[in-house]
């Protein structure tokens, strides 16, 4: 099933076109990374596929429902969102910024349940924050905000997620259990995008990968058709791949 549909996506910001007519889909099961140069448009095509960034044209359609049909509680229930900056400036607890992510389910004056308590710390053990609760927001550092923004889009239980660059501030160990996760959401069954700048996790993890370049989206057949060739056209640079003892594929920039 389709949950995320995109359709002749523009997006227009002073005088660029930002986004040059997208087309894209995202089906439930599957992890698709979201590659590019910086300034290529991945963060902006995040934001207007989710519903919080500029549209200029085209169209977004969330489980078959046009986006702009929905109440933003609706599009809330239905995808959730982890920006690239997540740092936090008012001194919530950590528990109390999970929570925020239960609100488009329970209500924003609603008395929260404790299956919504639950929900929350269910999704803070997922990212391995689970005695942080009671930490103040502002007192973490950048990894582990970064964390607490993908437990509180955790906590939505939507079953499509966007996540741009959602782990740039974490340590090699975090991120590798950040892709573990987002595997087994797809197997749940979730459609999940992610914007990287590491061609290795797209290569290791993601069922797709998909490239922009200046506005215009390129997906290659399949991820074992990534070559030199293609990260050289995608990057202007030069490429080396090789395949490891484990099967898994990485790449390496050539001076």
């Amino acid at each position: 099933m389709v949950l995320l549909s995109v359709r002749g996506l523009k997006v227009t910001l002073g005088s660029k076109e930002v986004l040059k007519g997208i087309d894209m889909d995202l089906p439930g099961g599957e992890v698709v990374a979201l590659l590019g140069p910086n300034g290529s448009g991945k963060s902006t095509l995040i934001a207007a596929a989710g519903g919080v960034g500029r549209r200029s044209g085209g169209s977004v359609d969330l489980l078959g429902d046009d986006i702009d049909t929905l109440s933003r509680r609706q599009v809330a229930r239905r995808v959730a969102i982890v920006p690239q900056q997540t740092g936090f400036l008012m001194p919530f607890t950590v528990m109390e910024t999970v929570l925020m992510g239960r609100f488009p389910a329970a209500g924003r004056f609603a008395r929260l349940s404790n299956d919504d308590e639950q929900a929350a710390m269910a999704a803070l053990e997922m990212v391995d924050l689970g005695s942080f609760g009671e930490r103040l927001v502002t007192d973490l550092s950048g990894g582990e905000a970064q964390r607490v923004a993908i437990a509180r889009a955790l906590a939505q239980e939507t079953p499509v997620l966007l996540l741009d660059e959602p782990v740039s501030a974490l340590d090699p160990r975090h991120a590798m259990a950040v892709f573990r996760l987002l595997g087994s959401l797809k197997n749940e069954g979730k459609g999940v995008i992610v914007a990287l700048h590491d061609i290795n996790l797209a290569l290791r993890f993601a069922d797709r990968i998909v490239f922009l370049k200046e506005g215009v989206l390129y997906e290659p057949p399949s991820p074992r058709l990534v070559d030199e060739k293609v990260l050289a056209r995608i990057f202007d640079n030069q490429w080396r791949l090789e395949t490891l003892s484990s099967g898994d594929r990485a790449a390496f920039p050539l001076a």
